[in-house]
């Protein structure tokens, strides 16, 4: 839909039919999930102790450096939706025969498997929540899906113990089931199995769009070159990686408290043995806590620097959590602790995905599962490392090495922080520089009939070039030979009678062809891409002065483009009446009435007063000349401004007041 502020809820989120099954998808087989990896860790342990548990869960952290980046270019290329039934499906069939194997090395390979899996499942799920929801409400559905993830948590233990004793009695009284006697984790991994079945039920029913990019050639060279895209965008982008950086120190931070946790809970709070779960337990109330306030918290502070205080009261959270020297001080601290985290990762994950394009949210996110999982692991191995080598020294000082340990890691969440500020200085322009494009830019310009579109276009062509820009220019309908075709159907006046939703349907087939074959390929060679028309003209004269509805074109230009919105607009405005008398031989669009003309001029400045972000508004009943010289200026300061790349394409942008 267009963005708008207005109804945005969890509630209205759960009334949307998609994002409900896509929840529920989640929700259940991430409680299945946590309920398996108790069970595969038990299992692991009667087969061979706790060097067998450690292997276990080793086999599920390699695959995330190895097959995350390749699962990133899968999700960009392929059906996403046929990706995620068929890795729940071989989920579902993987952990169903476990009991029958009761091997160690069978356990490693399916455990290993069973990760490779979820990696490919992850991104596909991230890449496709943007087609579910308003991008005004990616915040709220960011924290509906991550409660949908850690709020099984805690009853995953519960579930587990239930099922495993009901797997005791019946191996016990039931003589067709006393194979559960000695295997009492099998009914909890069969009932894991089938909350993954479940998923892929509800998923299979979702709609969502396939990959842009389905229809281009996968091979070796091709692979290569989509990984090499993805992690070149991901390390170059001045606000996605700070973003990611931000995300993975929050994830090291969290390793360091449960590593750390139970020593410091018993040795320096005085805690019971079971102190630390006590402490959990509030930490992950306060994370749900700060999960269900973002969407709030996002209405008052911009989404990057909530982002960047959030990690900065992580940090801060963590040393005060780390001065403690009672449990009961420290609970409140800890809730804390998890409100910010929650808030912190939530907000993340939605800057993530409003700034990047959905050709590249499959690689981005797989990114984004490989850095936290590489901060996790530094977070749960380095840390105990760290406390055991300074704890002779500190504790000398009075100071145990747990809580001096803690104390860096809460500078390592604050250090996130501080490099998560990068992503705002791009935003507001610091350190920009002329000339410096992530990738290249989409500038496009709308008006009328007889503004002037194409006089201008060409001027700033020419200027571009002569300080040696590279530049594309094109045009709509047409730019390709298809559209142009397209366009000689559309502009024939001996198509008047025209239905006006064929004549949406044929400016989106126009698009569609137009960006596949012109404007992506030049955006990812850094070009500057001119255009005579785009989105904005189907918004304005089919959406607006043709009376079908602003959200409804919209969705239909999202889905021809893939998301792809401009990065600039001029919009020339000129008396309707003016621009029809300098035409000569008019099409069949020029000969509508004065009226529709009209509707179209006011349609303009309704969308520039919506999107003030990527729309500049001239005056073109001017010379030429003097019109060139505030395209140049309004161009330059926008450029020096740190306009929107196409990796951020896919954000519409926060929208203006809504004329009436």
């Amino acid at each position: 839909m267009i963005p708008s502020d207005e109804g945005d809820s969890f509630f209205t989120l759960l009334r949307n039919g998609n994002f409900l099954r896509f929840f529920l998808a989640q929700g259940v087989s991430s409680l299945g999930d946590w309920v398996g990896v108790i069970a595969i860790a038990v299992l692991a342990q009667d087969i061979a102790g706790e060097t067998g548990v450690g292997i276990v869960l080793m086999a599920r952290v390699i695959p995330g450096f190895f097959v995350g980046p390749i699962a990133g270019v899968l999700v960009d290329r392929w059906d996403r939706k046929r990706i995620m039934v068929t890795a729940d499906c071989l989920r579902a069939l993987l952990i169903f025969s476990l009991p029958f194997f009761p091997n160690l090395l069978y356990l490693i390979v399916a455990s290993a498997l069973l990760e490779s899996l979820t990696l490919v499942w992850g991104p596909a799920k991230d890449a496709s929540l943007p087609h579910f929801v308003k991008p005004s409400q990616l915040a709220h559905a960011n924290s509906l899906s991550l409660i949908a993830i850690y709020a099984p948590w805690p009853l995953a233990s519960i579930v587990y113990f239930s099922l495993s004793s009901l797997g005791g009695f019946l191996g016990r009284t039931v003589p067709a089931l006393e194979g559960l006697t000695d295997n009492e984790e099998a009914l909890a991994l069969w009932m894991d199995s089938l909350t993954f079945a479940f998923s892929a039920a509800m998923v299979a029913t979702l709609i969502i769009p396939m990959s842009t990019r389905r229809a281009e050639k996968l091979n070796m060279r091709a692979a290569r070159d989509d990984l090499v895209e993805g992690l070149t965008f991901v390390f170059k982008h001045r606000q996605v990686r700070p973003w990611l950086i931000g995300i993975a120190l929050t994830f090291t931070a969290a390793g360091a408290v449960f590593s750390l946790g139970i020593g410091f809970v018993q040795s320096v709070l005085g805690g019971s043995p079971d102190g630390f779960a006590f402490l959990v337990g509030f930490l992950g109330s306060g994370m749900i806590a700060g999960l269900l306030s973002v969407g709030l918290l996002a209405r008052r502070i911009h989404k990057d620097v909530l982002f960047s205080s959030s990690l900065l009261l992580l940090g801060a959270g963590l040393a005060t959590l780390a001065s403690m020297n009672s449990l009961d001080t420290g609970i409140p601290v800890a809730s804390a602790l998890g409100f910010f985290g929650g808030v912190a990762y939530s907000t993340g994950y939605s800057l993530v995905h409003e700034q990047t394009s959905d050709e590249l949210r499959g690689r981005t996110f797989s990114a984004a599962y490989t850095v936290i999982r590489i901060g996790t692991l530094v977070g749960l191995g380095l840390f105990p490392l760290i406390a055991g080598a300074i704890g002779g020294f500190t504790e000398g000082y009075g100071i145990p090495g747990t809580r001096a340990t803690l104390w860096l890691a809460g500078l390592v969440a604050a250090g996130g922080g501080v490099l998560s500020m990068r992503a705002i200085r791009a935003r507001t322009g610091e350190g920009a520089v002329a000339g410096a494009y992530e990738r290249g830019l989409l500038v496009v310009f709308e008006g009328g009939e007889g503004a002037g579109k194409s006089t201008q276009m060409a001027a700033l062509a020419q200027w571009l070039q002569a300080r040696g820009e590279d530049i594309v220019m094109t045009r709509e309908p047409g730019g390709t030979r298809i559209g142009d075709q397209i366009r000689h159907i559309l502009l024939s006046p001996a198509s008047e009678g025209m239905d006006a939703r064929t004549e949406a349907l044929l400016y989106a087939a126009d698009r569609a062809q137009h960006v596949a074959e012109v404007i992506r390929p030049a955006l990812r060679k850094h070009r500057i891409v001119l255009s005579d028309r785009f989105v904005d003209s189907s918004l304005a004269y089919q959406g607006l002065a043709r009376g079908l509805g602003l959200d409804e074109i919209y969705r239909i230009s999202e889905w021809a483009t893939g998301g792809l919105i401009p990065d600039l607009v001029f919009y020339l405005r000129l008396d309707p009446q003016m621009g029809l008398r300098r035409i000569d031989d008019p099409d069949r669009i020029e000969q509508e009435d004065d009226s529709f003309h009209t509707r179209v001029s006011e349609a303009y400045m309704q969308l520039a007063r919506r999107f003030p972000s990527r729309f500049v508004v001239l005056d073109a009943d001017r010379p030429a000349s003097d019109l060139h010289q505030d395209v140049v200026r309004a161009f330059e300061e926008k450029r020096l401004a740190g306009v929107v790349h196409l990796s951020e394409a896919g954000r519409v942008g926060k929208p203006g007041p809504i004329a009436r």
